[in-house]
Order: C-alpha cells, then structure tokens, then sequence
C-alpha cells in the first residue's frame, strides 16, 4: 500500500519520464562543447535570414562552450529538483516560494499554512517545469549566438522568462516588487547594449561577431563608449557593485531551483558579455583591464560584508553571488591588463581563472541554494535565527551544504580552493613585472580578506542552522528531504569535490580558452604554461593526501570507539542546569562583531536589549542612492499626469507632431 508521503503512480512515472528526457538532451547538448573544449576547434552554423543584420550565424568556440556546459549542468540539476520541489507531496510551492512566514490570509488556510499544497501551483506545476526547460534552452542559445540579432533575441528571452519565473508567486507584494525591479534593471541594461551594437556596427558587411570583431572604431571615442557602454549593460546583468540592488530581492523571491539557476547561469550572462566584448576588441585599452579590477574587488569585498550581516538564508546565499562575480571580475581584470601591457602569458592566466570560477560558482552556489530550499521546504521558514539542530535530522543535507560551504569559503580540497588560487596566481606573478601591472598585488590582500570573512559568515550559517538544537517545534519535527530534491543537490556537489581533486584534468582546455584572448600573432610562454600544469598537478595530490587523511581519521576514530558504549548527553552548558535553546548563539551575536570593525560600511544596525539582541540589515546603496532617486523620478511623473487628460484629439496632435520632429530631423542631418 502507498504511503502518504508517496507520489501517485502517474506523478512518479512522470517525474521519472521527465528526468530521463531533461538529463537525455542535456547529454546530447553536451557532447558538441565537450568536444570542441578537448580539441579547440570551433563548430558553427549560418540560417540564412532576410532580416536587417544578415545571416544569423550560431556556433561554439572554447569560450562558448564553457559557458554552455554550465548551463546544461546546472540546469539539469534544477529542473530535476524542481519537479520533486514543486512537487504536492514536498509541501506547499507558495510557502517555498516565500520567506516561509503565511500573511494573515494565508495563515486562516490550513493548507496553506501547514504546508499541505497550494492548489493553484499544484494543478499548474507543469507550467513553471515548461517555464523553467524553456529558460535553460534559451540560456543556451544567448551563448552560441554569433550574430546581433539572434543574440539580442535570446537575451530578451531571457528576460522574460526570468522574470516569469521570479514572480511564480505572484500574491505576494515583495515578489511582484522584486520581479518589476528586476524587469525595469535588466531592460535598462538591454538598452545600453542596444545601443552599444549600433555603435559597432556602423559600417560592417553585417552584424556578426566576426564582422564586429574585424572593424575598429572610427575615433578613440566611439571606442570608448562601446566599451562603457558594454560595462554598464553586461555589469547590470552580473549583478557587480553598484548595480547589484536588484539581485538579492530577485534571487529571495524566486523558487529556489530559479534562484540557483539565475545565480550559477543567469548572472554569468553577464560576465560571458563582457569576456565576449573583450575577446572581440581584440585587445582592450588599460583602462578597461583597471576598471574591472577595481569594480571586481569592490563586488567582492563588499558583497561578502553585505552577506555576512544576512540573517535571510537566500538573500545572504545572493549576496554571496555578488561577492563571486567581483573574484570573477578579478580574474578577467588580471587578463585584460596583461594583455594590454605584453604579458601574454599572465594574460592566459588570469582569463582561464575567471573562467573556471565562473563554473566553480555555478556548481557550489547551486549547491547551496537547493540546499536552502530544502531547509525552507521541511522547516517552514529561511530566517537562519529560527533554525537550529538540522544537522540530526536531515544528514544527508547537512552534508552536501556543508560541502558547498566549504567549497564557496576556498577550502581545499574542493573546485573553490582551485580557481581563488588561480585568481591569487595572477594577482602574484602581476607583482613580479616591472610596469605599472604591478600595481594589480594591491589586489592581493583584498582577496584574503575575503576569504576570511566567507569563512566567518559560513560558519554562522551553518553552526546556528545545522548544529545546536531546534529552535522552534516545527524545525524540531523536521525530516530528511526527499531523494529527488537530494540527487541533485548530491551530484553537484561531487562534482564540486572532483574538480578540486582533479584540476589538472581542466586546465588544458582553460588555458585553451585563455588564448582566444591574445591578439592574431601573440603567443604565451609555454615553458611557464607547463609550469602552472605542474602546480596543479600538485594540487591534485595535495588535495588527495588530505581526503585520505581525512578517511584515515574518521576509520581510527571508528575502530577506537567500536564496542564501547557512547553516551550521549546535551551540549555542556557552563554549569547552568536548565539550557533553553534561546542560550545559544544567534547569527546576529556571531557576526556583530566582525560588523562592527567596518562602522557604516556593513549596512547593519544592532539593537541591544536587556532581553535581546539583534542586527537589522540594510543594503546602502538601495537605501541611500537607488530609493530617494526612485522618489524623485515619482514626483517628476506625478507631475506629468496634466499631459493626461483623456482628449483624444489632443493625443492625437502629439503623435503628429512628433512624427513632424522626426521628419524635420532626417530631412535636416548631414548625410
């Protein structure tokens, strides 16, 4: 007989029909980058199109299919999960969806409150499977479009079905404000790279990334402007400081297999722009390499100080996505300035570490955002001061987060500790020249700090919500997930763990891919490409002896308790005989004071109390830049609302005279 818990039989067979068909074409798709990575020789494909722009031309090269890897990846993953995830017997899809606290309607509806099911999502669950393949597919075709057009179509694809996805539950306030911000952003980025193609394009046979890749600009300051132009749309799409106000609010109102997808993929459209622009230009300016140097260390620095002041589980886990996108930036920074003062072989360097990072991030970050769905699905809340004692009752989660975590925090021996101390390679051997690329060590102790403060906001997360004891009765009841929700989460994350243990297996083709970068003739050093092989062979086996002494560790300390009895008693606490859980330690009096050395900077205000103790969040450049602009642009439009005033014949004679405008214009400009 079936248990409750169980799925009918149609959903199962279902679920395992749409698993083998995802996992299927995610093979399939695969097989052509994987190729191409392994001998660097690029495949294309021409659709001839009557269209403005000519052909559309699609087709992979080393770069390309990185970034398509990780795509199929990661989106396998997700969709995986999803269906388990939105599935009715893992609970209600809106309370995932949410920040697990019911508004008081909701909370009058047993089912909704309790987690039984939402109905409207349950009965419309293949939607968002359809919404959620369609996306990942779309993703696909922005990075093996090699052409304007069709590149500019994917992209606003993209758009689209992001924004379809972050809105799933659409009755709650917050996320139909999250999805508007994020629709308003992202368009406002399209615009500038809209207008940074015409730019380019002026001139050429037609409009494909060969074409452009093949003009140079008229004046320096056409160049220049294609380039800002470039850093503000791709840059607003990564998420990078200042322009990352939208990615927390997004990344928290989405389901969390949206959020790990638009994390691990849909922000590194972002940094696939960027690298594209600079490998097409061939050779970007100085200033282009320093501008995103400083941009990168900035995201990182502060997003990770940002993060550590979350108490949000999805919202510091977003945060955690900036701070990667500014090492990411790091690394191409490192590239675009070697590249541009002669250093060819430190240029290979700094673009494969960005490279790798980019899909490190991808696999850990996933990691941990379907780990937090999970949290949220069996507990009922994300708010990290109300878990507590997880560990216990979901171990096999317990497990792959705390994979992730150490991984994203750059601890070997796992992919995380490969690409940072690739990113440190650079950053070190730029020390060692003798122009002003030295300058970039400045970087160095930047980075560290970093790392150190992912450590810190790591072992907060993970110490209050997995170890201790429940701090309320529902996280107490609390179960292991379900296996369609685990896999996933549990595949990834062994490949997190292979990719540190093997580094050498990748590096070929990343330092194949570091190469387009160079200009026509150039060629890097290989005595010292060899060199960096040799180092992470060493990797390798440093990473090895440290697994083994790790296993050895856990089998000594297995054999020398075996027979005896194992008492187990509560956590010792200082004398005091009735612990309650509100003794521990919250994540707010864990990370104040780390806050408190930054001051202001942190974002974070702490509130003391004879009872209690608590830090509130706040993100500076929403509260002190992006909302009182926001209020001016208000008041400006309030003010144009006499313009609207219901006269058709007036409306009438404002389209006539703007078409006059645009007639006086053409007939007016120089040829």
């Amino acid at each position: 007989m079936r248990t409750a818990a169980e799925p009918p039989a149609p959903r199962a067979t279902a679920g395992r029909a749409f698993t083998v068909a995802v996992l299927a074409v995610a093979v399939l798709a695969a097989w052509p980058a994987v190729r191409v990575l392994a001998t660097g020789t690029p495949l294309g494909i021409r659709v001839p199109m009557s269209l403005p722009g000519g052909d559309w031309v699609f087709g992979l090269d080393p770069l390309s299919a990185a970034f398509l890897l990780t795509v199929l990846v990661v989106g396998a993953a997700g969709a995986v999960y999803g269906f388990s995830y939105l599935g009715p017997s893992a609970g209600s899809p809106a309370l995932a969806m949410s920040d697990g606290q019911p508004t008081p309607s909701e909370a009058a509806r047993p089912e909704r409150s309790e987690g039984k099911g939402l109905p409207q999502h349950g009965r419309h669950s293949w939607f968002w499977h359809l919404a959620f393949v369609s996306l990942v597919a779309v993703l696909a075709l922005v990075v093996t479009a090699q052409s304007v057009m069709p590149f500019l179509c994917a992209w606003e694809l993209m758009a689209i079905g992001s924004y379809v996805l972050i809105v799933a539950d659409r009755e709650r306030e917050e996320v139909r404000r999250a999805g508007l911000l994020f629709l308003v952003v992202t368009h406002v980025g399209t615009l500038a790279l809209l207008l940074m193609f015409a730019l380019w394009s002026d001139g050429t046979a037609d409009w494909s990334f060969a074409s452009l890749a093949a003009t140079t600009p008229r004046t320096a300051g056409e160049a220049t402007a294609i380039l800002l132009l470039a850093l503000f749309g791709f840059g607003v799409k990564a998420g990078v400081v200042p322009a990352h106000f939208w990615l927390p609010s997004a990344h928290a109102a989405a389901p969390s297999h949206v959020s790990a997808l638009m994390s691990g993929v849909v922000i590194k459209m972002g940094i696939y722009g960027l690298l594209r622009v600079t490998m097409m230009t061939g050779g970007a300016p100085a200033w282009w390499g320093w501008a995103l140097l400083t941009l990168g260390t900035a995201s990182a620095v502060l997003g990770v100080l940002w993060a550590l002041a979350q108490h949000d589980l999805k919202r510091l886990l977003a945060y955690h996505s900036v701070e990667n996108i500014g090492i990411i930036l790091m690394g191409t920074g490192v590239g675009a300035l070697a590249g541009a003062y002669g250093h060819p072989t430190l240029s290979v360097l700094g673009y494969a570490a960005a490279v790798l990072h980019t899909l490190n991030h991808a696999l850990f970050k996933s990691v941990l955002f379907l780990g937090a769905g999970a949290v949220q699905r069996a507990t009922g809340t994300r708010n990290v001061e109300e878990l507590g004692g997880l560990g216990r009752r979901m171990p096999l989660l317990a497990l792959t987060f705390a994979v992730g975590s150490a991984a994203i925090v750059g601890l070997p021996p796992l992919n995380g500790f490969v690409s940072e101390w690739l990113v440190f390679q650079g950053l070190l051997r730029a020390g060692t020249v003798h122009d002003s690329l030295r300058l970039a060590v400045l970087a160095v102790p930047c980075l560290a700090l970093v790392g150190g403060l992912a450590l810190a906001c790591f072992a907060k997360v993970f110490g209050v919500a997995f170890l201790g004891t429940p701090r309320s009765d529902r996280v107490a009841r609390s179960e292991e997930s379900p296996r369609g929700m685990l896999v996933p989460a549990a595949v990834l994350a062994s490949l997190c763990v292979l990719l540190g243990l093997a580094p050498f297996a990748v590096f070929p083709a990343l330092l194949r891919i570091g190469g387009q970068f160079l200009p026509s003739g150039t060629e890097a050093a290989g005595v010292e490409l060899d060199a960096v092989l040799v180092d992470a062979r060493w990797l390798s086996w440093f990473a090895a002896a440290l697994v083994v002494t790790i296993a050895l560790f856990w089998w000594l300390r297995a054999w020398m308790l075996r027979g005896r009895v194992v008492r187990r008693a509560p956590t010792w606490g200082c004398g005091f005989d009735a612990p309650t859980p509100r003794m521990q330690y919250t994540a707010s009096s864990f990370a104040a004071p780390l806050l408190d050395l930054f001051g202001g900077l942190s974002g974070s205000t702490t509130h003391r109390g004879g009872t209690r103790f608590h830090t509130v969040p706040a993100d500076l450049v929403v509260t002190r830049a992006v909302a009182p602009l926001w209020e001016r642009v208000r008041r400006s439009a309030l003010r144009l609302r006499r313009i609207q005033h219901g006269r058709l014949h007036l409306y009438l004679l404002y389209v006539v005279f703007t078409l006059v405008a645009a007639l006086a214009y053409l007939a007016l400009a120089p040829a």
